[in-house]
């Protein structure tokens, strides 16, 4: 396993609907991996393979179960949403977007089809923080980001800050202060390699 870069907004591949999984192979499953490796360092709950530049139809998704278990990672080779019910607005972030968070209304409930990396079918029904990681991760398969679909007002940098008991303090952003700010990222790490 090994770590992989995260694309930042701004980067076109995280903008390109991602390619349909014809077949399970090595290089599939050693990017699952690379992926699960990634998403725990960054660390982050769910990882889309266009994130760490493959235009593939493959997500990792972590889903916590009981307050002392390790967090189980799904899989998801060609996932799609077959069903969604409820709405819920709650905050949002990704790793694609550092420090950007947002107000996003997503599924409450959601059952997933996929194939995982035994080539079986799955189904995989999720309710709350599982919903809204693989609704935001699929989202990523089509070219989406969670700016896309968050209240244009609600954008804003989490801020560290020592005297705020959560460790950050929000700060409000435009949507194209936050772009601006993204592609400056971009160009700088292009100006360093």
């Amino acid at each position: 396993m090994a770590t992989r870069r995260i694309y930042i907004c701004g980067e076109a591949v995280l903008r390109k609907k991602a390619k349909r999984v014809r077949q399970v192979d090595d290089e599939l499953l050693k990017l699952l991996e690379d992926m699960a490796e990634t998403m725990r360092e960054a660390p982050g709950v769910g990882l889309a393979a266009p994130q760490v530049g493959e235009s593939v139809r493959a997500i990792i998704v972590g889903e916590v179960g009981e307050a002392d278990e390790e967090m189980v990672l799904h899989r998801l080779i060609n996932p799609r949403i077959v069903e969604a019910e409820g709405e819920v607005e709650s905050g949002e972030g990704c790793l694609s977007l550092p420090t950007l968070q947002g107000i996003v209304l997503r599924p409450q409930r959601v059952v997933v089809e996929a194939i995982g990396p035994d080539e079986e079918r799955l189904t995989l029904e999720a309710e709350g923080w599982t919903a809204r990681a693989l609704a935001h991760e699929i989202d990523h398969l089509n070219g989406r980001l969670f700016i896309d679909r968050a209240e244009a007002d609600s954008l804003a940098w989490m801020i560290p800050d020592e005297d705020d008991e959560r460790g950050y303090r929000l700060e409000s952003v435009s949507l194209a202060e936050a772009l601006a700010a993204f592609q400056r990222l971009i160009e700088k790490a292009r100006a360093e390699s």
